[in-house]
């Protein structure tokens, strides 16, 4: 039993493993092809945050695996109640089911219910992590350009301290690539650049984006503001040099860069209609490919 929350606790032979599984699965499949790595098992799902991506990869995963998932919300079961706690609730789950997904805006529940289940548990998105969706970027990238990441370079412009850019610094150290990081001072990575540094990653920060960018193979960005955040007008506009847009996407490589965003989307904020919804974004084969990507992290955890 494994469990599957910070990519810093994985090893780079896992990760890669993982991604190779994928790719697999991916040359072999319709979406909903039927495989038994999760013969009649139970998939628990509990959202403290919205999802369509990730709650619609997990649900076709279980399905395809051979096995079933149910969803929760937090405002339906007593979690978070004085008379519940994570303790009580995981080993219930525990005795219910066989693979639980949390997503919640609180990684210390994450770590919580880690300590009391025994039972698999994948991290869903957290305020610090989003494991599920850089192992999945990892391996589109690989796909699309044809070569392995190591060769690949990958800009990230924004908000380089949120969930999604701490797990990019975390597999850009487990598997040795090159991360170019645009972003203001203020909103520069911290816990996890720390991390990457003193494990070989190669990170670099620029507070332009254009140098960021230049020359890179792949774009990457996100939303600018979270739903818990507060001074939101003062955010957007302190970022408001990092958008990706046009002129931005010119300094990459101009015939081969793609461009690369977890959605959903603030149009006219992190990125502009015509970057969005132009010939360079990958964004819907990206969250498609969320769900090869997915069976092999449940596999991996099963095993």
């Amino acid at each position: 039993m494994k469990h599957f929350i910070n990519i810093k606790d994985i090893s780079a032979k896992d990760i890669r493993s993982i991604i190779e599984n994928s790719k697999k699965r991916k040359k072999k499949r319709s979406n909903h092809r039927k495989e038994t790595f999760f013969k009649n098992k139970l998939m628990i799902i509990l959202m403290e945050k919205p999802s369509l991506r990730t709650r619609m990869s997990l649900l076709s995963a279980a399905f395809a695996g051979g096995g079933r998932a149910i969803t929760l919300r937090s405002d339906e079961i007593h979690l978070g109640s004085k008379d519940e706690s994570i303790k009580d609730t995981a080993k219930i789950l525990s005795r219910s089911g066989d693979l639980f997904v949390f997503r919640t805006t609180d990684h210390d529940k994450v770590l919580e219910f880690k300590k009391y289940l025994s039972i698999p548990l994948i991290c869903g998105l957290s305020n610090k992590a989003h494991a599920l969706q850089v192992i999945s970027d990892v391996q589109y990238i690989e796909d699309t350009l044809g070569k392995n990441i190591s060769k690949i370079a990958v800009s990230w412009v924004g908000d380089g301290n949120n969930n999604v850019i701490n797990s990019l610094i975390e597999i850009s150290a487990k598997l040795n690539f090159k991360l170019n990081i645009g972003c203001p001072k203020k909103y520069s990575p911290k816990e996890s650049l720390n991390w990457a540094r003193k494990n070989g990653g190669n990170i670099n920060i620029f507070q332009s984006a254009q140098e960021a960018v230049e020359n890179a193979d792949v774009v990457i960005t996100d939303k600018w503001i979270s739903l818990h955040e507060v001074n939101k007008a003062q955010k957007l506009k302190e970022l408001k040099k990092f958008q990706v847009n046009s002129k931005l996407m010119s300094f990459a490589k101009p015939k081969s860069a793609i461009f690369l965003h977890c959605l959903p989307a603030s149009i006219g904020k992190e990125v502009t209609k015509e970057v969005l919804y132009g010939s360079q974004s990958k964004v819907y084969s990206q969250a498609e490919n969320r769900i090869s990507s997915v069976k092999s992290v449940i596999e991996y955890c099963l095993k």
